[in-house]
């Protein structure tokens, strides 16, 4: 039996080195606004602004494009197109905004992703960090923000990325302490990401990392005071137990199928917290053609919201999302505003399949938001199916040694009873 498990741990092993050699992507720099103020009637437009983030990842028969930006509703994109197509974007229309001012020569094979809307503060007074709709609430549009590029990278061929951050709020500059801060990376081969939760990546992916950083803002009055200066220790617009949650919109270029739930969410448990510490299951997001191992698009993420910029699971709390997914039945004005209305235009509902939800962040006794002021969520999206989790080729090979020495233990010991067994049978009998 023994043995057995240790054929199978070494087949493990053989699967994983041959598994880690797949098809990768070249992936190319990050564009900011491309084509932006080119033209004379692109004057009014703010150039500076992340409005479009552009990366393409070319592969041997298709092309990734990744289309990031935080106008009106922040917006993550996967367009998956042929070889050699074009994107064009009408600056004039994107600003108005109108719908279909994000094009492409050819047309795309699939396109998946998410916005938010809106963010949304909440009292938590059953301490549950969970969001229902009883719950007393602040609705923030992200309209109400600015942001601004802080930094593109280009590590290598196979990633590159871009840090962006809020800059000002309902038209006042933010202290530099009190931010949203977005991670952006597009990869472009297999592997892991090395920040925590240390999500997968795969050739076909990407990963938003999202930081709500002492985001403490006075929501209840119009003048521009960011803070309100009568409020007690905890408390944010007025909430004692204050806590942050957002409007979550996932669409699709999958057309809606009468009787079929487009996009659905699904749990399951990991094999081990070896690049987690912790955290033992995985959330995933995906179409209907996903979910049927085609190539569709999909969501993935870790239950895990860290408190400190240190990422210790110690100090962190859950991302809640309601499973209660619902279809998008009208287009908000910070979704019109969007990068997701720039490439689908109307047709973000009644055609396309879409689901909205809302994520919150909390967990009993996490002593709210204000505890620590600080709240992370960490995505990966891309096109396909998600990857699976698997035993690194360190943790099957520490298995294999722990089962292979009490088989070598038990071999040995076996070969040393048959030995002496065999040696005093061949001795001849003592007779008187």
């Amino acid at each position: 039996m023994s043995s057995l498990i240790w054929w199978r741990l070494m087949v493990m092993v053989t699967l994983q080195v041959l598994t880690t050699t797949s098809a990768t992507r070249t992936v190319l720099t990050p564009e900011v606004n491309p084509g932006c103020g080119e033209k004379e009637t692109d004057a009014r437009m703010d150039c500076d602004e992340p409005w479009l983030i552009h990366v393409t990842a070319n592969g041997k028969n298709d092309s990734i494009h990744h289309l990031w930006g935080t106008h009106g509703a922040p917006s993550f994109l996967v367009v998956t197109t042929a070889l050699n197509t074009t994107m064009t974007v009408n600056w004039t229309e994107l600003e108005v905004p109108s719908k279909a001012s994000v094009t492409f020569d050819k047309d795309p094979v699939h396109v998946f992703g998410f916005s938010i809307p809106n963010l949304i503060l909440f009292n938590d007074v059953h301490d549950t960090g969970i969001f229902d709709n009883s719950s007393q609430r602040y609705v923030v549009p992200m309209t109400d923000f600015t942001w601004e590029v802080n930094m593109v990278s280009n590590d290598s061929d196979h990633e590159v990325g871009a840090s962006i951050q809020t800059k000002t709020f309902r038209g006042t500059s933010l202290p530099n302490e009190t931010k949203i801060s977005v991670q952006l990376t597009a990869f472009g081969e297999d592997g892991r990401s090395t920040l925590l939760p240390h999500l997968l990546t795969t050739p076909d992916s990407a990963q938003m990392d999202m930081i709500l950083d002492h985001l403490d803002l006075n929501l209840t009055s119009d003048d521009n005071k960011l803070y309100v200066e009568d409020e007690g220790p905890g408390d944010i617009s007025g909430f004692a137990n204050a806590r942050w949650a957002m409007d979550l919109v996932i669409f699709s270029s999958e057309e809606i199928i009468d009787g079929e739930e487009g996009i659905q969410l699904s749990a399951r448990k990991s094999l081990d917290d070896e690049n987690t510490p912790g955290v033992f299951h995985l959330y995933e997001v995906m179409t209907s053609l996903a979910r049927n191992g085609q190539q569709g698009g999909y969501m993935q993420w870790r239950p895990v919201s860290y408190l400190s910029s240190d990422r210790d699971v110690n100090v962190a709390t859950n991302p809640n999302i309601n499973s209660s997914f619902t279809l998008l039945k009208e287009i908000s004005q910070p979704l019109k505003e969007s990068l997701s209305y720039a490439v689908f235009g109307d047709e973000l509902v009644g055609k396309r399949t879409t689901a909205k939800s809302v994520v919150s962040f909390g967990l009993t006794n996490d002593n709210f938001y204000l505890a620590n002021n600080y709240t992370t969520w960490t995505v990966a999206l891309g096109h396909g199916t998600p990857p699976d989790e698997t035993f690194s080729t360190l943790v099957i090979a520490i298995i294999a040694v722990g089962v292979s020495i009490p088989v070598l233990m038990f071999l040995i010991g076996g070969t040393v009873i048959v030995s002496r067994k065999c040696r005093r049978s061949s001795q001849p009998l003592i007779q008187d």
